[in-house]
């Protein structure tokens, strides 16, 4: 289908990108430009659709990883329960919340890497199952109470990355020295909780959407940025 715009109508064609393995070279194409073998103007969901064809390709995934890694504020997850007074001297945080957050984002797709301040093991209610679970690498600790500034260089550093916290960063030295990241539209997404289970919003409500598709979204705002400056 390449080159050509698809003579079968855009169905029969999202079908066709399922059973599609797109050469190395073309998904690395559509990782810098957008582009969709087939469509003359992809829409989103095309994207979406030859973003999954493309997970086939070693050299797609190996480029393309950062925009599935999402890091995750442990602490911040861990103890978003109230203590009530009766139970102060138990535990403060939870291990089956991590979990739980690192599967749903499992679903959408993502690779958690868990952040962690070092008090947290002090705090959490299972603390040798959290340290063989997240505090080796790809995982992070803190020394102190750091966990912030590792998350935040972190995303600097990867540019397509996401992040799971419920923390505003309005510390002083936070909003200066990070204003960069702290700008991102589509890097920090809030955790909801209904009992155990757990959803992601963006900062305006928005559900935090699976990473092929945020990944799709990213391409096209590439590309109309591209065209806004003169570029074709």
């Amino acid at each position: 289908m390449a080159g050509r715009l698809c003579p079968f109508g855009r169905r029969k064609c999202l079908h066709a990108f399922a059973a599609l393995v797109p050469s190395d070279e073309e998904a690395l194409a559509f990782l810098g430009s957008g582009v969709v073998p087939g469509f003359a103007s992809p829409s989103e969901d095309d994207r979406v659709a030859y973003a999954r064809s493309c997970l086939a390709s070693a050299a797609f995934k190996t480029k393309a990883w950062p925009h599935f890694a999402c890091f995750v504020d442990a602490s911040n997850v861990a103890r978003h329960r109230p203590v009530p007074a009766a139970r102060v001297n138990e535990p403060k945080a939870r291990l089956a919340d991590i979990d739980a957050v690192v599967a749903a984002l499992k679903k959408l797709r993502y690779v958690a890497l868990v952040v962690s301040d070092k008090n947290l093991f002090q705090l959490i209610d299972e603390p040798y199952e959290y340290q063989r679970k997240y505090t080796e690498y790809p995982h992070s600790v803190a020394q102190g109470r750091q966990a912030d500034n590792i998350m935040l260089l972190a995303l600097r550093r990867l540019s397509e990355a996401a992040c799971v916290t419920n923390d505003r960063f309005s510390k002083p030295d936070e909003a200066r020295d990070f204003p960069d990241v702290l700008s991102g539209h589509d890097r920090f997404y809030r955790h909801r909780w209904e009992g155990d289970d757990v959803s992601f919003v963006a900062p305006d409500g928005a559900a935090m959407p699976g990473a092929l598709r945020r990944l799709a979204r990213r391409l096209i705002s590439k590309e109309q940025s591209s065209y806004s400056h003169g570029r074709p």
